[in-house]
């Protein structure tokens, strides 16, 4: 079988205006599903009635499938007289869908950090949230990282959903193509590689975060006792 190359010409630039597409919702849509998520988590550690709220969230997003919270939204708010276009859905259900897993990341995270340094900071005179601010806020980066690397690379894959509801991101676009030439090897091997691409490049990016941190929260390295004897007994002498 012979790939078409003229069909793959003709069909990258419309994939990458859907590229764009999909850009937009998840530039948009993530940010604010983990602002959702640090406010979820909190709210999970409290003791307060927000406790039961956020952990319900959670549970939501876990046990609910992303196509029928897309199908809902789409169908069901225009039933509320809520009315919202396909882009609007498709943000609103991405911020949703980000910030119930990101709480659940940020959870981990905050109990990897050990209770006795929140405990020595109140004792130290500092308020709850200087305490998370100074000392606990800059241990979470480390654990944060390849976690929410991989959640915004899942929620980028899973935005071709939204070609359910006719937005025109990557996937349906390749729809269309295919609908219309049939070359369904060329434009969807052509999708599959965009994805991939766009997908390794987003790992990287995370990769290389992950070593800046890295290096500034890496702590001292050890000297050996000896030498620290040696150096104590030529300032002595």
């Amino acid at each position: 079988m012979a790939i078409d190359f003229s069909v793959v010409r003709e069909a990258i630039p419309v994939l990458l205006e859907g590229l764009r597409v999909t850009a937009v919702v998840s530039l948009i849509g993530i940010p604010i599903g983990v602002v959702i998520g640090i406010a979820g988590a909190y709210a999970a550690q409290s003791r307060t009635l927000l406790r039961p709220v956020a952990l319900a969230y959670v549970e939501l997003v876990r046990n609910i499938p992303y196509l029928i919270l897309v199908y809902l939204s789409f169908f069901g708010l225009p039933k509320l007289g809520i009315g919202a276009s396909a882009m609007a859905v498709a943000v609103g259900c991405t911020a949703f869908y980000t910030g119930g897993y990101f709480c659940e990341i940020l959870r981990a995270a905050l109990r990897s950090v050990a209770r006795g340094q929140t405990h020595a900071a109140l004792s130290l005179g500092m308020t709850y949230w200087q305490t998370q601010r100074h000392v606990v806020a800059p241990q979470l980066f480390g654990f944060l990282i390849p976690p929410t690397t991989s959640l915004v690379i899942m929620m980028f894959k899973d935005s071709a959903i939204f070609s359910v509801m006719s937005l025109p991101e990557m996937t349906y676009q390749s729809n269309l193509l295919t609908a219309n030439t049939f070359a369904y090897v060329e434009v969807l091997g052509t999708t599959a590689l965009i994805y991939w691409l766009s997908s390794v490049l987003l790992a990287g990016v995370g990769r290389r975060l992950e070593t800046v941190v890295g290096r500034r929260t890496r702590t001292p390295d050890v000297v050996p006792l000896t030498t620290l004897s040696a150096k104590g007994k030529g300032q002595l002498s």
